[in-house]
C-alpha cells in the first residue's frame, strides 16, 4: 500500500529542504528531481523503511539520467555545452563565518563524488552507511571520500603560515 497522504505530507516537510541541497549538488535541474523522486515515493509500494536515504537514491539517479541523455543529446545536436549552478539560492540556509558563495565556488572545484558525499553528509545529514547505499560503495569508501574532501576544503579555507592574503589558495 502506497504511503498515505499525510506521512507524504510530513516526509516533504522533514526532508525537502534538505534533498534540495543535496540535488543541486549533484546537477540541475535540482527542483525537477526533488519533485519526480516524491512523486515516485507517493506512488511506491510498500513505502521504504528509510524514505529519506530512498528520496536521495531516486533524486540522485534521475540526475544521473537527465545528466546521460543531455549529453547525448547535445552529442547528436552538436550543442554548446550548459553550465550548471548548483546551490545558488539556499546560500541563506548556511549560517557560517565562511562566505556562502566561496564555498560554492570551492565545492564546485571538488570531484564529483568528494562534492555530493560532502553535501549527503553536512546538509542532508545522511549515516555513511545510507551515504554508501545511495553511492553504491562500502561505508569505508564513503568516510575516505568525505574526508579527502573535507581535507580539500580545509586547504582552501585554513591558508598555512607560508600563505599571505587570506582565502586565497595557491
Amino acid at each position: 500500500m502506497p504511503m498515505p497522504p499525510q506521512e507524504l505530507a510530513e516526509t516533504w516537510k522533514r526532508c525537502s529542504s534538505r534533498l534540495l541541497l543535496i540535488a543541486r549538488a549533484i546537477g540541475e535541474p535540482a527542483e525537477d528531481a526533488v519533485q519526480e523522486a516524491f512523486l515516485r515515493l507517493a506512488r511506491q509500494s510498500p513505502p521504504p523503511d528509510d524514505p529519506f536515504a530512498w528520496l536521495v537514491t531516486v533524486t540522485r539517479n534521475q540526475l544521473l539520467q537527465w545528466r546521460r541523455s543531455g549529453i547525448r543529446r547535445r552529442r547528436r545536436e552538436r550543442g554548446s555545452d550548459q553550465q550548471s549552478a548548483w546551490f545558488e539560492g539556499e546560500s541563506r540556509l548556511l549560517e557560517s563565518a565562511l562566505d556562502a558563495q566561496e564555498v560554492t565556488e570551492a565545492l564546485k572545484l571538488l570531484d564529483a563524488d568528494q562534492r555530493q558525499v560532502i553535501v549527503m553528509r553536512l546538509w542532508g545529514e545522511l549515516s555513511f552507511k545510507q551515504i554508501a547505499e545511495v553511492m553504491a560503495c562500502s561505508q569505508s569508501t564513503a568516510h575516505r571520500t568525505f574526508q579527502s574532501g573535507i581535507q580539500a576544503m580545509q586547504r582552501k579555507f585554513n591558508p598555512t603560515a607560508d600563505s599571505v592574503g587570506g582565502r586565497d589558495s595557491k
